[in-house]
């Protein structure tokens, strides 16, 4: 253990040595008085400050071996033993530092700091008795030092003499009346000797004491909570609440101890009015935000009141960013993207500097497909944030989606200029520019691209599935297009565009009936609203000699969308043109 009077002792030693030894005075062994002089004292004198001053550098050994001089040159310098007893002290060698402590304080009884770091070698060496006997012993000449109280309070309760630390702290509040710290203090020691009465008494006093200091109400319902003393407790907060009805925290409490008597109805609406409440702090407010997060991955039932919490909290705060924005990581988190991306525009509105937003923003206008929006904010973003790569993706992929090629090449080659170690953003970034020369007719480049794609992300599925395809389509290197397709449907096995990319290329490759199989595939796992997987099936059927049955999942596929000319011709003709 460390006590506070070791340091104050370490502190005061050049001083208090060098007072000592001014008063100090030796005796022979016959009892009478020996006064070093002359070249004596002198040099006692100088090794004495000598010793001091490596002492006080830090150089214990040089510093013992001085003041063991002294002690060969007087025997019973009390300075000088306490001196060497110190080092010993805090150097840890606790047996010689009670040795030469105790031999100064012999030597010097009324001096307090020989006793107190005798008392201090005793406690640290775990000798409780014998440091709370050197205390009392001090106190006797020292009474009106509360501070002596205090350290010898702590040692008993390092020894876990409970009720007689209760003895000292009574002791002191009879000198300086009654005090958080000491009131508290007893509170712990009676809630350890489980006499709960007692240990609220103390709150009591301190209330009695702080009429308005909300705090101690609080503390006292919590000790009756947890000591199975709900009315108890109920007063106690009925009570806070007169005090300042309009304290947010009040309201926290309550709901915690409605929650510990399972009264979640109750707890709730506590909590409603505490969010409510202006003087309840935002941060405040979003930690409770942030437990209810975590929580309702295993308590669902909680969903709502987490949305309830939060809409309140756009209430209270409409002004802060930080309300709308976790507002809207609750809602895309219940997949209510269009009321997320509202919250998160207005946080932007309040707060244009939050790149995280802006991210999370354009990720859900990606998934919206609303590729308006996104060109539009992407753009808003990169003049925020030009260095942030990211943004340079969502802006080429709504570039694409809006058919400005040119332009989407452009921003993607910046945005791969500023990525450099991030491999899989960057194999996103040359998949997207491979989709932007393929549709640009530049398959050279797109080639290019998707290779380079890969390079980053060898099972970047969506790369292995659309290369793939547009290989097919050219009918160029169908051996690695089968190879690449079947490792993306390996990767996601039940994507129906994957398996008529596959189908596709074994019709390309003239094995229509396999083909079928994998279209079949395709349609029963959702692919029959698809217009491409459609077409492609009344394809095969034709290459099978069923006309009819061709015509038929032809016109579906118009149906679906597709309105073509070369599907218009196939159906009119009733004949396959490629």
């Amino acid at each position: 253990m460390q006590f506070k009077f070791i340091h104050i002792i370490l502190l005061a030693t050049l001083l208090q040595s060098c007072s000592s030894l001014r008063k100090e005075e030796s005796t022979k062994s016959n009892g009478e008085p020996i006064l070093l002089s002359g070249q004596d004292l002198i040099r006692f004198q100088k090794l004495f400050y000598n010793g001091n001053k490596e002492k006080v550098l830090g150089n214990f050994d040089k510093a013992s071996n001085l003041f063991e001089s002294c002690i060969r040159r007087d025997p019973n310098s009390a300075a000088a033993m306490y001196e060497l007893g110190s080092i010993y002290v805090r150097t840890g060698k606790l047996k010689e530092g009670i040795y030469f402590a105790k031999k100064a304080s012999e030597i010097d009884g009324a001096n307090i700091w020989y006793q107190l770091l005798l008392a201090d070698a005793y406690a640290q060496s775990r000798d409780y008795d014998k440091s709370i006997k050197t205390y009392k012993e001090i106190i006797k000449l020292h009474p009106e030092n509360i501070e002596l109280y205090y350290e010898m309070s702590s040692i008993m309760l390092a020894a876990q003499q409970f009720s007689e630390a209760i003895e000292v702290y009574d002791q002191i509040e009879e000198i300086v009346g009654v005090v958080e710290e000491i009131s508290l203090q007893k509170e712990m020691i009676y809630i350890t000797l489980n006499k709960v009465d007692k240990a609220a008494l103390e709150l009591e006093k301190l209330i009695e004491k702080n009429p308005k200091e909300v705090r101690f109400y609080g503390m006292l319902a919590e000790l009756y909570q947890a000591n199975n003393m709900p009315e108890k407790a109920l007063q106690t907060y009925e009570k806070l609440k007169a005090v300042d009805p309009n304290d947010p925290h009040i309201h926290l409490s309550l709901s915690n101890y409605y929650r510990s008597i399972g009264d979640r109805e109750k707890s709730f609406a506590e909590l409603q009015l505490a969010f409510s409440n202006e003087r309840l702090g935002i941060d405040k407010k979003i930690n409770i935000l942030l437990s209810y997060y975590s929580i309702i991955q295993s308590f669902p039932e909680l969903t709502d009141q987490a949305l309830m919490l939060c809409k309140q909290l756009t209430e209270t705060h409409p002004a802060e960013a930080k309300s709308h924005s976790i507002y809207g990581d609750f809602l895309y988190r219940e997949k209510l993207v269009e009321e997320a991306r509202e919250e998160y525009r207005a946080a932007l509105e309040l707060d244009g500097n939050r790149f995280i937003i802006w991210q999370q923003l354009l990720q859900i206008n990606s998934e919206l497909r609303d590729y308006d929006a996104l060109l539009e904010e992407s753009s808003k973003a990169l003049e925020l944030f030009p260095n942030q790569s990211i943004l340079y993706l969502f802006n080429g992929i709504a570039n694409i989606q809006k058919k400005t090629f040119v332009e989407a090449i452009d921003v993607l080659q910046k945005g791969i200029e500023l990525t450099t170690e991030n491999k899989i953003l960057l194999s996103n970034f040359y998949s997207s520019l491979g989709d932007s020369y393929h549709s640009n007719k530049d398959t050279s480049k797109s080639d290019k691209a998707y290779d380079k794609a890969l390079e980053f992300d060898p099972i970047n599925k969506y790369v292995l599935n659309n290369y793939s395809y547009y290989l097919s389509q050219r009918g160029a290197d169908l051996d690695r297009a089968r190879d690449m397709s079947e490792s993306a449907n390996k990767l996601d096995p039940d994507n129906t565009s994957f398996q008529d990319t596959y189908a596709w290329i074994l019709y390309k490759s003239e094995q229509y009936a396999e083909a079928k199989k994998w279209l079949e595939k395709a349609l029963e796992g959702g692919g029959k609203t698809r217009s491409t997987i459609l077409e492609h099936y009344g394809d095969v059927l034709f290459k099978l000699g069923e006309v009819d049955n061709a015509v038929d999942y032809w016109k579906q596929a118009k149906e679906r969308g597709d309105k073509s000319e070369e599907l218009e011709k196939k159906i009119t003709d009733r004949f396959l043109y490629e």
